[in-house]
This record gives C-alpha cells, sequence and structure tokens, in this order.
C-alpha cells in the first residue's frame, strides 16, 4: 500500500469535511440574515436563537477541522519510519491504520483504515512499537506486521 496515496487520500478526505462544515455554516448565517428581517414574535425569536445554537455549533466543528488539517499539513508521507509515530501507516492482523489525526475509517483502494491519533487508546498503545511486536487491546491481540 502506497503511504503517499492514503496521505493524499486523508488530505482529500479533511479538505471535504471542511468544505461540507463552511457551506452548513455559510448557509445557517444566510437564514439568519432573512429570519432577522422577519418580524413574527416569539416564535421568530426562538428561531433565531437556534440558528445562533447551529452556527455556534458548526464554527467550533470547523475550527477542530482546520486544527486537524494543519496537524496533517505538517507530516511528511515519504518519510518512513522504524518505529510507530506520527505519520506512520501500520499494517496489522486486524487491518492498516494511519497515525497521524483522529478522522474514523476512509475506504482505500477497497480497504479499510483506520485513520487515528497518536492520543487514541490505540495509538497509544502502539506508539514506539516496532514491526513484528505485539500488544494486546480491548482483549484482542494486535501484531504489527509492517510499518511505513
Amino acid at each position: 500500500m502506497n503511504k503517499k496515496n492514503v496521505y493524499d487520500k486523508i488530505v482529500f478526505e479533511i479538505n471535504c469535511r471542511i468544505s461540507k462544515i463552511q457551506k452548513a455554516l455559510d448557509n445557517q448565517k444566510e437564514n439568519l440574515i432573512v429570519e432577522s428581517k422577519s418580524t413574527a414574535g416569539d416564535k421568530h425569536n426562538t428561531s433565531r436563537a437556534m440558528m445562533h445554537i447551529e452556527i455556534d455549533k458548526l464554527s467550533q466543528q470547523l475550527s477542530k477541522l482546520i486544527q486537524i488539517n494543519k496537524l496533517i499539513q505538517s507530516v511528511k508521507p515519504e518519510k518512513c519510519n522504524d518505529k510507530i509515530q506520527l505519520g506512520s501507516l501500520v499494517e496489522t492482523n486486524f487491518g492498516y491504520l494511519y497515525i497521524i489525526a483522529p478522522l474514523g475509517n476512509i475506504s482505500f483502494k477497497g480497504k479499510k483504515i483506520m485513520v487515528i491519533s497518536l492520543a487514541s487508546p490505540i495509538g497509544k498503545a502502539l506508539q514506539d512499537k516496532t514491526q513484528r511486536e505485539f500488544i494486546t487491546l480491548y482483549g484482542n491481540r494486535w501484531e504489527i506486521k509492517k510499518i511505513t
């Protein structure tokens, strides 16, 4: 599995998520402007309050995704690692993991890759481990087959 291609897929995925949240945020702001022009009394005030809450929620999500994107951009995918660390693509007996950011599962060329951070329980357990080492997590024995 080509680490650079997986990295590019992760960058694409985070950019799609940022774009989706940005569009939703812009839409909410536009709706708030339209709603502000209405004079429907209590219902109007409740609706505006709900819109403000949604804007705050979307803004927080966008901020978090931008921080994650900065972290992803700081990783050099061409760097190979002997030990598992930030930026490692790891093949285990349970599949592939990319240790970069908490993005969940992505699909790449028909394979599922768990994109996780070092702060996750799996990331913490795998950190600084080398090829052919084992960890036990949640009652499962994980074998580290390959690190790139």
